[in-house]
């Protein structure tokens, strides 16, 4: 019986140690996180058959394909000097009322600057991703920026009038005072529409989700089903 409780306590201990070194890690991460939409229960990744569970949402293994930049036909001619990388990415997500599909493509290629930012020790490449989500609607989200900055889109609905877009955040670096950047351990990413932030996600393992009960079930799964994609695509987010 001794032998047992010890055991239970050293599981515990472990257990414990391994909640405090990712809270620690995520602190800088949640400090950026809307609080409103942190009023909202927070989801955390849990095994299901297929892929993994965010409160009511199941999320597919994505099916991803990438290809060098060289290998397509398409690739312009003053195309820079390393090669880059295109991946596509298929993710479902199956919500509680109806399943929600994004097809994504992004793109990773170096800058003219590379070198310096090797140097620097800082990754500079250029990222940009290009999406179709299928919900009731059709929706469209594209974004574009580098990866030594927070990279900003937008989600529009192709096939509703009247809805209004939504601006992503896709949040790799904290500024303190204005003045020093540091970069998140674990990166953010968010969707915003107006003031309001429909719906957060912690791109790191395992992944913590806020979506904004108060928005319709079309805007959730919608949003979350693009901060996902996102998160899908392995651009470099964490480096």
């Amino acid at each position: 019986m001794r032998v047992t409780i010890h055991s239970a306590l050293a599981v515990l201990a472990i257990a414990l140690v391994g909640s405090t070194s990712c809270d620690g890690l995520r602190r800088a991460s949640l400090k950026i996180i809307d609080p409103t939409v942190q009023k909202n229960p927070r989801w955390e990744r849990e095994h299901a058959k297929g892929g993994f569970q965010l409160g009511p949402y199941t999320v597919l293994r994505p099916e991803l394909r990438e290809t060098a930049v060289d290998e397509d036909a398409g690739t312009r001619t003053d195309a820079p000097r390393q090669p880059g990388w295109r991946w596509h990415v298929e993710l479902t997500v199956r919500g509680p009322d109806r399943e929600y599909v994004a097809r994504c493509t992004g793109l990773r290629v170096p800058t003219i600057v590379a070198d310096y930012g090797e140097i620097a020790d800082v990754n500079n490449d250029e990222v940009q991703i290009d999406c179709d989500v299928q919900g009731d609607h059709h929706w469209r989200l594209s974004a574009q920026g580098r990866l030594d900055q927070n990279v900003g889109g937008e989600l529009r609905a192709i096939d509703a009038d009247g809805a209004a877009p939504m601006k992503l955040e896709i949040l790799l670096w904290a500024v303190r005072l204005k003045l020093v950047r540091r970069h998140l351990a674990a990166p953010v990413v968010q969707m915003r529409r107006d003031r309001t932030t429909v719906a957060a996600l912690i791109i790191d393992r395992p992944e913590w989700a806020w979506v904004a009960a108060g928005e319709s079930a079309e805007i959730r799964g919608v949003a979350l089903t693009a901060l996902l994609a996102v998160e899908a695509l392995p651009l470099g987010w964490s480096e």
